[in-house]
């Protein structure tokens, strides 16, 4: 009996002790393996009510404002519209890289931070060794001119909500298997000295029906690209970006100083990341309304950030809590993109969450360099990407760092679209605690019963 009563412990022990043993055996959560496999997929296209373009495809499903009021874009499962994704184009922020290669929203190349930081840290000391001493009236008007010259420059941020945005397409072109069409900036509200951004930014976007693998340059082979079909690929370009820092080393060429160099300074891509339930799809149609009418950024429950309850997202496989408002920090940098070797045949990903269930999840992607071209369109260079993030309190914001270009124009190349969960080893699921629970309990009310009524126990039974 005291054996008995020994062995039937010593089981409950061993499930036990087996939990994490029996949890790595158990199954992950992930979705179908072959969501970025399909090679083609049927797509309906087409308005969707008086605000909202979409393409809906058995896979996924996209919408975006129809007459091109401001560069936002939804998508979800077709299958499965309990999860909705947003990325929104916020604007973008020509920032001063101080002493990191990624933007931070503390140097913003405002003429504050210009002032606070170029000017009190270089300029102003080598005009007082240059004029000070033997020209002190050269050295007061440079001092004046260059106040002067902070007055007039532009501000360093863009929000795309204070701009007219052109739509054109979509158009199906049918030799290349995608749905083309642009949102071109054609006018900017409320911001002086940045009309020079009218007509010189775009999003070209391409919604693939058909997998695709595509070399933009022939000159470079090695830059291609592979987009899935029910995947939508933007071209971001800028061309003829009028950038502060040229101001200001104009202003020191006058006078004979050696130039800041233009490695200091570069143009952020700010993008919002959201997620969001089919009923919030009105707060996402009113914000675009408000936007299109008020040309301003829509504040507070206005936004559809408000309505987005994001937890996690993994980037480049590193989870990150996004359900923080840390904003008041400084951004954190992707770290892959400061680390990495063969930049052509690598991509950055930003999954929206985990995968919990077996569903695909969205998730936005970009290569680590950009592309630069001449006025004749010919690839004259490409030049390192960075990245920085920060939690914004449900939400993350999401900012693509490229560096000066000059007179260049610049095109880069995000990705958005569904993929399969990635896989999560959970140790101990809920299901599995309880079966666990429950079977200890059982074999303990076992060895209690026995203890009372002192009678021999079979496993299987009890006589």
């Amino acid at each position: 009996m005291k054996n008995v009563r020994k062995t039937i412990l010593a089981l409950g022990l061993a499930l036990l002790l087996a939990a994490p043993a029996l949890a790595i055996l158990s199954p992950t959560a992930k979705a179908d393996d072959s969501v970025e496999n399909v090679q083609s997929l049927p797509v309906e296209e087409g308005p969707w009510n008086t605000i909202w373009y979409k393409f809906e495809t058995p896979l996924i499903t996209l919408i975006f404002p129809a007459k091109g009021t401001k560069p936002m874009f939804l998508w979800w499962y077709t299958n499965d519209n309990s999860t909705i994704y947003v990325v929104k184009f916020q604007g973008v922020i020509e920032y001063l890289a101080i002493d990191k290669p990624y933007y931070r929203h503390r140097f913003h190349a405002d003429n504050t931070t210009i002032k606070e930081t170029l000017w009190n840290n270089y300029i102003e000391p080598k005009l007082r060794q240059k004029y000070y001493y033997g020209y002190r009236w050269r050295y007061d008007g440079a001092v004046g001119e260059f106040l002067g010259l902070l007055l007039g420059l532009h501000r360093a941020y863009l929000p795309f909500s204070a701009c007219n945005w052109t739509l054109t397409g979509p158009e199906f072109v049918e030799d290349k298997g995608y749905w083309s069409f642009n949102f071109t900036l054609t006018e900017v509200h409320g911001h002086p000295r940045l009309e020079f951004a009218e007509n010189n930014i775009e999003i070209r976007c391409r919604f693939y029906n058909e997998t695709k693998t595509e070399t933009p340059d022939e000159d470079y082979p090695d830059y291609n690209y592979t987009v899935a079909a029910g995947q939508l690929k933007f071209d971001f370009v800028v061309k003829n970006w009028q950038w502060n820092i040229d101001s200001i080393n104009a202003f020191l060429r006058m006078h004979d100083m050696e130039e800041i160099p233009t490695d200091r300074t570069g143009l952020a891509l700010w993008i919002n990341m959201a997620s969001i339930k089919l009923g919030d799809l009105l707060c996402a149609k009113n914000e675009v309304q408000y936007e299109a009418e008020h040309r301003v950024e829509a504040e507070g429950m206005f936004r559809v950030e408000s309505r987005s309850r994001m937890r996690e997202v993994a980037i480049d496989g590193e989870l990150y809590d996004a359900s923080r408002d840390e904003t008041s920090q400084d951004e954190k940098p992707v770290q892959a993109t400061l680390q990495l070797r063969e930049r052509f045949k690598e991509r950055i990903r930003v999954h929206f969450a985990v995968g919990a269930k077996d569903v695909p999840v969205g998730f936005l992607e970009f290569v680590p360099w950009a592309r630069l071209l001449n006025e004749t369109g010919d690839t004259v260079k490409y030049v390192d990407v960075t990245a920085s993030y920060i939690a914004a309190g449900g939400h993350l914001r999401l900012f693509i760092c490229y560096p000066y270009f000059g007179n260049y124009t610049l095109e880069h190349d995000p990705t958005i679209g569904l993929t399969s969960a990635p896989l999560i080893t959970e140790l101990i699921t809920p299901k599995l605690l309880l079966v666990l629970i429950g079977a200890t309990a059982v074999i303990v009310v076992i060895v209690a019963a026995i203890k009372i009524r002192k009678k021999p126990v079979n496993i299987l039974a009890v006589k």
